[in-house]
């Protein structure tokens, strides 16, 4: 009894919710009520009609002086703003990550076919981990059979031993996550090989890939990201300016993607354009507080070798 007792007092007392749902003239009075300043409520309006008011509050927070008491002329619209910039920057991140992930499953299935042939991700031997090249094979069939591409539907009728297909067409199938997973198993001289290719160290980048998976996963949710701390952080390299990145900040994802795409076989201008479009977003920071420091931009971002 002693222990139950003590597990209760821990805990907490439990009680029910009993808030009650508000429309959005009610949650805007709510706003006001708190410090806000609304200068258009009809604009206001429409916006949480568009925004669920729950996901919008989360964005209020680095304008309040303490939970649910702004700071004396916070305007919607600056929250707002807010909003806006971490939209983009989700954008931005996931279109380049877009480019990371195919140049990836490119690299990965042209050195595996070709030194080990067209099943390569079947053959546990050439994985350090053989009980989890195991289950990762078994998910890898699953997502085979449920796929709806053409060129799945092509093979499984023409040819035996479904679920299994080539390496090159595998990987058009297996989510980003899996194409990490299946590059951190590698054996090492595997990795080092492939890694070549983006200019890296091989556990470098394993770890880019883990960091860069969870991200994409944050911007598929549309979930904040701007002051985000990442659960999983990257290692970064220990020299030149990358000593003052701080790797549990989204700036490091942003400063990551930027130096692997320059070493990445793509079109300049993709790159090019999307250096532009980030920069055009960073140069117009909101006004709060630290705001470069709580993305993880070092001080002097714009100089830095890491983004120039």
């Amino acid at each position: 009894m002693r222990i139950l007792g003590e597990f209760f007092y821990l805990r907490g007392v439990m009680k029910k919710y009993t808030k009650s749902p508000l429309s959005c003239d009610k949650q805007i009075d709510l706003l006001v009520s708190r410090g806000l300043v609304v200068s258009d409520r009809a604009k206001a309006e429409k916006f949480l009609s568009q925004v669920n008011y729950y996901r919008f509050s989360a964005y209020c927070l680095p304008f309040e002086i303490k939970r649910h008491q702004f700071h004396p002329g916070v305007t919607f619209e600056r929250i707002q703003k807010l909003y806006e910039f971490d939209r983009r920057l989700r954008f931005l991140i996931d279109e380049a990550l877009e480019v990371v992930e195919i140049s990836l499953r490119t690299a990965v299935s042209y050195y595996l076919a070709n030194k080990y042939g067209a099943f390569a991700h079947e053959e546990s031997k050439i994985f350090f981990d053989k009980g989890k090249h195991a289950e990762w094979i078994v998910k890898i069939h699953e997502e085979t059979d449920r796929s709806k591409e053409t060129f799945v539907e092509h093979y499984k009728n023409k040819y035996e031993g479904f679920p299994q297909i080539p390496i090159w067409t595998a990987v058009e199938v297996m989510s980003f996550g899996a194409l990490s997973h299946l590059y951190h198993n590698l054996l090492r001289p595997d990795q080092i090989a492939i890694a070549k290719n983006f200019g890296y160290h091989s556990s470098v980048l394993s770890s880019w890939l883990h960091t860069f998976t969870y991200t994409r996963n944050i911007c598929a949710h549309h979930s904040r990201i701007w002051n985000r701390q990442l659960s999983i952080a990257m290692e970064v390299p220990k020299q030149g300016d990358w000593r003052a990145v701080n790797a549990k900040r989204i700036g490091s994802v942003i400063f990551a993607i930027n130096n692997l795409i320059s070493k990445l076989p793509i079109e300049k201008e993709i790159r090019v354009d999307w250096q532009e479009e980030m920069n055009d977003l960073l140069n117009n920071p909101i006004d709060i507080p630290k705001f470069y420091e709580v993305m993880g931009l070092i001080n002097n971002w714009k100089e830095s070798l890491l983004w120039n």
